[in-house]
């Protein structure tokens, strides 16, 4: 930087107007060329301190300023800038205006490039980075220097933000010539990422701010406030030990950082931590100073507008502006803002769309749920502990229902209560649990100090997993430009009768996090020569989007040519973006599948059929924690959740390294095991068939022997529907490696037979499973006898004959619909004790109808239970009963006769989570 001299008859005089434009840009040129954080960071520090020697000799005189390093910082953090958030302009309204400005043809080659700057043969510049296509464009037409100093770009900036705005599209086009003709190409290329946000230099917002000052970070996560933090810290030997929190200075709040439940007590210390439901609204903070107030969101928004300034506007405040304590003046809440519906008493979730800020909101009103308090009658809390805070809240507010709440908190200590509170959550189908250590201090925008949230996805087997197809791609920008960052993913429509493989696909959601850079630079090696130009006007056949291409890709790519990627999410919502109607929320991959071929992706029928069985919510099991052998210690049977992504337990293989083959009994025989019993594991069994001389594979392909299962699970399910694999009982594979041979398949020993297998079964066996040429035995001759029982028309079981009404009535038979059924009636819970059965109870009468519509009803809670009776008006044992349905393998549903009406009435068995009674 040049040195500066004041200018005597100059009073307003500052480094940003002495310093040029080009000296900045020629600063970003250096660091972006510069390899290592640190030596980036000595570029940058030496340019600040050229600034702070600039600034003392300009104002050595003067006792108060307020210039600072604001002027360049804001264009070094661009995206900070919260008074150019609604600025307007981004990367193609920009090229737009350039040609406008440039008087280029709509159709010459410069315009283009400018439009289509994501083509990969756009100009000679990195794809998709639409500042190098400006300067490539503009080399030959902009001076070799410019002569604008910051402050004239800054207020050349402002100006256009202004009258954007405003939309004054002269006056814009006015500041954008101003800009063109003083600068060069290569200012006007950082200008443009300026414009956009995204300066590409290979410094994170942290590092900047740390070279600045060393509190500078911590001190804009207090107040929001670029400008404030470049003035108040202009002295870097100057610390500021204490975090400033006053009214309505926004600032972002305190973070949850993720756990699972069997790492609590150790992040704990053995010591009482503090359990409270993780709310599923939205992050807001409120400000009150006497009987003014404003909302702030966790990203430092405002909304103040919907919710109230004072006691008497607003959705909020004039409900709530007398629950505040007389005596309390000023104060910060921090909480979550829900939606509450009064007739109902429920809450409203982001799976329902439903959005708190909107004023349209069909019966639901905002309720905030407070769970700190940060400022109390103009002193700052921060620096107490979270169990001293606490206490301020009850001395600030009187709750009031369904608008200002006390979140409610519990004690815990062990890793079994951490889980026990998961599993009520997942039961009352709520996002998760927070955890807080009571002496944790408030700490603004950090993820390390001492919250813990804790949800069903981030513990490894709970969450269902999904395998989609990657029909689209969507160009990255930063440290991932150059190459697909994001993907448009797709589910099969069902292929017509006789057809194997699947022609049309439906998008169903956009992914682009769960991987590391290096998987998605191999994942687009993979891709790269099948991508094609996506045209709205000429779309692809075999896929489709959402009606007005509300998601549409940058490319898209032949279902053939593409790959299949297995993902994880919290939940599956209703949406109008993709032509599946539905899509993911928080949609993250965790692995890209090799091992399948692009045909089996799954169908859009499957993933509807995935959405109602638990009303859209993806998590399908329960935390159980197990003993170890250090008795003060738990472990988790469920595989954790790693940092970095891994298969899911279901689909993970064994560790062939070491073993070593023993036998042929299974030489040439491909397998795929699914599961296998609780003596003989998946791993096991995958062991004993590499021993055996065969192979195993993870998903079942043409060359597959078998697949073997001991529990029917969905994925196996769908593999039934698909009727190309051989699905045999785990057992079979048991006896084979016990008696060291390979023993012929017999119609007990399958699960599902394809219609070749079947074909041989009928030439060598009788309808009811006996051999026609081999010799029987005592347990096969009872399984007969049990298979021609079961035949019997005089004792046909439930199940059968569900079975012979699904083939032979499918639609005539209404008075089967709760034959697959086998309830309890929770008259008196007394479980596996039918002695103390009271008759005549209010249940009596709905017994009568479900015997009428097929039901097995059971006087004990037995192990074969698929759903328990409640009445609604008696709930005392619901908690009991979910205890007792946690311990159980297989799960049961906790209904009320509000299920039963509905399943009559809609003729069909209708989903139980949404009768569940919550307690």
């Amino acid at each position: 930087m040049a040195t500066i001299k004041p200018d005597p008859n100059d009073v307003n005089e500052t480094v940003a107007s002495k310093v040029h434009f080009a000296e900045l840009c020629g600063l970003l040129e250096k660091i972006a060329k510069t390899q290592g954080n640190d030596k980036k960071k000595r570029i940058l520090k030496d340019f600040i301190d050229q600034w702070r020697q600039s600034h003392k000799i300009l104002h050595e005189n003067e006792k108060e300023t307020t210039d600072s390093f604001y002027p360049a910082m804001r264009l070094l953090l661009p995206h900070l800038e919260k008074e150019r958030v609604a600025y307007g302009i981004k990367e193609h309204m920009f090229a737009k205006l350039l040609i406008e400005v440039l008087c280029l043809g709509k159709d010459s080659q410069d315009a283009q490039r400018l439009l289509n700057y994501k083509a990969p043969k756009s100009a000679k510049a990195d794809v998709g980075d639409f500042a190098s296509v400006v300067f490539f464009v503009l080399q030959n037409r902009c001076p070799s220097r410019g002569h604008l100093y910051i402050q004239e770009v800054n207020d050349c900036l402002d100006g256009i933000a202004a009258n954007n705005a405003a939309k004054k599209k002269d006056a814009v086009r006015k500041f954008i010539v101003k800009l063109i003709t003083n600068m060069s190409a290569m200012e006007l290329k950082w200008l443009t990422r300026m414009i956009v946000k995204e300066l590409k230099i290979g410094l994170s917002q942290s590092s900047v701010l740390s070279v600045f000052h060393p509190d500078a970070e911590e001190f804009y996560n207090v107040n929001n406030n670029l400008e404030k933090v470049c003035r108040l810290m202009h002295d870097p030997s100057v610390r500021i030990h204490e975090i400033g929190i006053s009214v309505f200075s926004p600032f972002t709040p305190m973070l949850g950082e993720r756990a699972s439940p069997d790492k609590v007590e150790k992040l704990m210390e053995g010591k009482t931590y503090y359990i409270e439901t993780k709310f599923d609204g939205e992050r807001m903070l409120l400000h009150k100073d006497g009987g003014e107030y404003k909302y702030y969101s966790r990203s430092g928004n405002e909304y103040t507008n919907t919710f109230g300034s004072n006691r008497y506007d607003g959705t909020l405040t004039q409900y709530i502006h007398d629950t505040f304590k007389s005596d309390l003046d000023t104060c910060i809440l921090d909480g979550e803002m829900i939606l509450y519906h009064a007739e109902t008493g429920t809450y409203a979730t982001k799976a329902m769309n439903t959005d708190v800020k909107s004023t349209n909101r069909e019966g639901y009103q905002p309720c905030l749920h407070v769970f700190d308090i940060l400022l109390y009658n103009e002193k700052v809390l921060t620096n107490l502990p979270l169990k001293e805070r606490l206490k301020y809240i009850e001395k600030a507010i009187t709750p009031l229902e369904g608008r200002i709440i006390i979140s409610e908190h519990k004690e815990a200590k062990t890793n079994q209560d951490c889980a026990d509170a998961l599993n009520e959550a997942i039961d009352g189908r709520e996002e998760g649990i927070m955890v807080k250590n009571p002496e944790s201090v408030y700490r603004p925008n950090t993820r390390k100090g001492g919250w813990f949230k804790i949800k069903p996805e981030y513990v490894g087997g709970l969450m269902d997993e999904l395998d989609v197809l990657v029909v689209g791609g969507y160009f990255g920008v930063g440290h991932r430009a150059g190459m697909m960052s994001h993907f448009l993913c797709a589910v099969a429509v069902p292929p017509k009768d006789g057809a194997t493989e699947p022609e049309l696909f439906y998008s169903f959601c956009k992914i682009g996090s769960g991987y590391t850079k290096k998987e998605l630079q191999d994942f687009n090696a993979k891709l790269v020569d099948h991508w094609q130009a996506f045209d709205k006007k000429n779309p692809p056949k075999c896929i489709e989007l959402a009606s007005g291409f509300k998601e549409k890709p940058d490319a898209w790519i032949e279902p053939n040519k593409s790959a299949i990627v297995q993902i994880k999410a919290a939940e599956i919502i209703d949406s109008d973006r993709f032509k599946c109607g539905f899509t993911l929320r928080f949609p993250r991959v965790e692995k890209f599948r090799d091992d399948k071929q692009w045909y089996e992706c799954m169908t859009v029928s499957e993933v509807e059929e995935m959405k109602n069985k638990s009303g859209g919510k993806l998590a399908g099991g329960y935390v159980e924690l197990g003993e170890d052998d250090e008795p003060t210690k738990k472990k988790r049977k469920i595989i954790s959740r790693a940092v970095k992504p891994t298969l899911g337990s279901q689909f993970r293989a064994a560790d062939m390294s070491s073993v070593k083959q023993t036998s042929k009994i299974l030489e040439g025989k491909e397998i795929c095991v699914i599961n296998g019993p609780i003596s003989h594991s998946k791993q096991l069994l995958e062991k004993r068939i590499v021993e055996c001389g065969g192979s195993i594979v993870q998903n079942p392909g043409r060359e597959t022997y078998c697949v073997v299962v001991e529990k029917v699970v969905f994925r196996v399910n769908s593999m039934i529907k698909s009727t190309n694999y051989d699905i045999i009982k785990a057992q079979w594979l048991i006896s084979c490696l016990e008696n060291n041979t390979l023993i012929p398949w017999s119609p007990g020993d399958m699960i599902f037979a394809t219609e070749k297998t079947e074909k041989l079964f009928q030439h060598d066996f009788d309808e009811y499973g006996d051999s026609y040429t081999i010799d029987t035995s005592s347990n096969v001759l009872k399984d007969v006898f049990t298979h021609m029982k079961m035949k019997s028309k005089d004792e046909l079981s439930s199940e059968n004959i569900a079975e012979i009404e699904d083939k032979y009535f499918p639609d005539e038979s209404p008075y089967g619909l709760f034959r697959t059924c086998k309830f309890y009636l929770d008259n008196n819970l007394v479980i596996n004790d039918p002695s103390t059965h009271i008759k005549d109870s209010s249940l009596d009468l709905i017994a009568l109808e479900l015997r009428f519509f097929g039901a097995v009803l059971s006087k004990k809670l037995s192990l074969d239970i698929s759903h328990v009776l409640v009445d609604s008006n008696d709930l005392v044992r619901v908690k009991e009963l979910k205890s007792e349905r946690r311990s159980r393998q297989k799960k049961f549903h906790i209904v009320t006769p509000d299920w039963i009406k509905e399943c009559m009435e809609e003729g069909s068995i209708v989903n139980e989570r949404a009768f569940e009674p919550i307690v």
